[in-house]
């Protein structure tokens, strides 16, 4: 991995993530999804967000050191199921204030990996919370009142 690279990475996870949180922002209460979809609201995205980062972060971290990752027998979905029943009580702005801490830090770790550190794994591992993500939030967005996609 060169410095541009992670540079261009490091920008466009930073211009989907400010656009992601421009829409949640510009519709706090809505329910973000279409009708037969799971009713999230803006809170919702953010707390998943907030775990989903901290928990990348947490396998970059170790990944960078040398340490064995953590395995878990839960999947993606069964990880979101029980994040969103811990996480039930957290409050919009805290929720908010969580998800910015977290992309906020996760673009920091990014910047001080070595650049003689990055290899494949490293370079999934990082990417599997970025821009792609956000950019999957964004797509699943309908706001209900307009019945159409936020774009």
């Amino acid at each position: 991995m060169k410095k541009e690279d992670v540079e261009v990475m490091l920008r466009i996870d930073s211009i989907v993530w400010n656009e992601l949180v421009s829409v949640l922002a510009a519709h706090p209460e809505e329910s973000l999804h279409a009708p037969a979809s799971p009713k999230w609201t803006s809170r919702d995205v953010y707390v998943h967000m907030a775990r989903w980062i901290n928990y990348s972060n947490k396998l970059i971290e170790a990944y960078c050191a040398g340490r064995t990752l953590p395995s878990t027998e839960a999947t993606p979905e069964e990880m979101n199921s029980r994040w969103q029943r811990e996480d039930r009580g957290i409050e919009l702005n805290d929720a908010k204030e969580k998800a910015q801490i977290v992309f906020s830090r996760r673009q920091r770790i990014i910047e001080s990996i070595p650049l003689n550190r990055w290899d494949n794994k490293l370079d999934r591992i990082v990417r599997y919370d970025g821009a792609t993500h956000f950019a999957a939030h964004l797509n699943y967005i309908v706001v209900e009142s307009n019945r159409r996609r936020v774009d």
